[in-house]
């Protein structure tokens, strides 16, 4: 038997820096990681854990800071106990209040670990995930770069393609290059 070959169900790995990830019809790139178009299945919006410091542990720091202040005579100690007991407020409101973080994930066909580019921007990731459909469906050719940082995540890129009209006898090829928009 392969005991050893399961695998873990956490396959996420979030990536908090600012990222450039660069994408065409061949290939995504990002760091130093390149995948090929074609073994990318899907982008998709994913909740992001962050780290909390846990409650008891904010509590314990408050009372233990309320005691040093109260029941030593020591002026250190006293400073000691209010600082420790300000800390904890400290960390319960960070805890509070920090925004909730989703991110752009990246399913792999491979399985491997699924970057997840983290942002707290959702009608950002929205509109990437909805501009990332589009582009999988069509036949178009392009590059895209998507900016993704913590508090926003944005796509700017350009569309190519051949183009061919009319009446050919023998071969002919064109291109269009450049940002190309079209009006209905």
């Amino acid at each position: 038997m392969a005991a050893n070959n399961i695998s873990s169900q956490d396959n996420d790995r979030p990536i908090w820096d600012d990222t450039k990830i660069y994408i065409t019809k061949n290939t995504v790139k990002f760091g130093s990681d390149v995948y090929q178009f074609r073994n990318i299945t899907g982008f998709g919006i994913s909740p992001v854990k962050t780290p909390k410091i846990p409650f008891q542990w904010i509590l314990g720091l408050f009372v233990i800071g309320l005691v040093v202040a109260t029941y030593f005579n020591n002026a250190e100690m006293r400073a000691a106990g209010i600082i420790m007991a300000i800390v904890a407020i400290i960390w319960l409101i960070v805890n509070t209040f920090s925004p909730e973080k989703y991110g752009l994930k990246l399913y792999l066909n491979s399985g491997s670990p699924m970057p997840i580019f983290v942002t707290t921007d959702m009608k950002g990731l929205k509109k990437v995930v909805d501009f990332l459909y589009n582009f999988m469906e069509s036949n178009a050719e392009g590059s895209y770069v998507v900016y993704s940082t913590d508090r926003s995540i944005r796509i700017e890129g350009s569309v190519g393609g051949s183009v061919t009209a009319g009446d050919i006898g023998g071969s002919s090829s064109s291109n269009v290059g450049g940002n190309v928009s079209r009006n209905d």
